[in-house]
């Protein structure tokens, strides 16, 4: 073996291995640049800020017929959901939309962009508990800012806006509940605790 293909041989293999930790640093950055975004963690400059009264919509449910508004949402508030026909992440997450999946999270109301023989399909893929809307979809997502599909937003009791995700699955949807309703109540946990405070400062007075 003559030294020259020995030297050879080395430098393939030093580009080998240099091209293989590229690749291995390429995968982490992507996938924590996809955990972000299943989060809503990832910085949008043009999405509703938190605590932002969220828009009225209305519209009727594509399976039974029914009227639909904010105000279905209820006390407890719930989940807005964007979704387009064309996105198989979105049909993908409209089949964990089932019973017992969605057994205790609060009301989802699910705006589907598309043509309506499509979006019906897509309504078939989800338990019946959830409301699908299909008319005026697109301007609904563009008042809510919900340029990225999925898009789900969780809405307080008082129709302020909690949270934002791009959610996959069921539990996506279910972890976002969990992280925007507990920083509500932190904060208000936050006025609570500032209160005895501000008290005792106008009783020393």
């Amino acid at each position: 073996m003559s030294s020259s293909f020995l030297a050879s041989y080395i430098v393939i293999w030093l580009l080998v291995v240099f091209q293989g930790l590229l690749v291995l640093a390429l995968l982490r950055q992507l996938a924590e640049l996809r955990r972000l975004v299943e989060s809503g963690s990832l910085q949008d400059e043009n999405r509703l800020p938190v605590g932002s009264l969220a828009p009225e919509f209305a519209g009727s449910d594509v399976r039974s017929g029914e009227r639909v508004s904010i105000q279905s949402l209820g006390g407890r508030g719930g989940v807005i959901l964007f979704l387009s026909a064309e996105c198989s992440v979105c049909k993908d997450l409209a089949d964990s939309l089932q019973q017992p999946a969605i057994n205790e999270l609060p009301p989802i109301i699910a705006f589907c962009q598309g043509g309506e023989q499509t979006c019906a399909r897509i309504a078939k893929r989800m338990g019946s508990e959830v409301r699908l809307i299909f008319e005026g979809a697109a301007e609904t997502a563009e008042r809510y800012h919900a340029f990225g599909l999925p898009t789900a937003i969780v809405v307080d009791g008082e129709r302020k806006i909690r949270g934002h995700g791009h959610p996959q699955e069921v539990e996506d949807i279910r972890r976002l509940l969990s992280r925007s309703l507990d920083a509500d109540s932190a904060d208000a946990g936050r006025v609570e605790q500032s209160q005895p405070a501000v008290l005792g400062s106008r009783v020393s007075r």
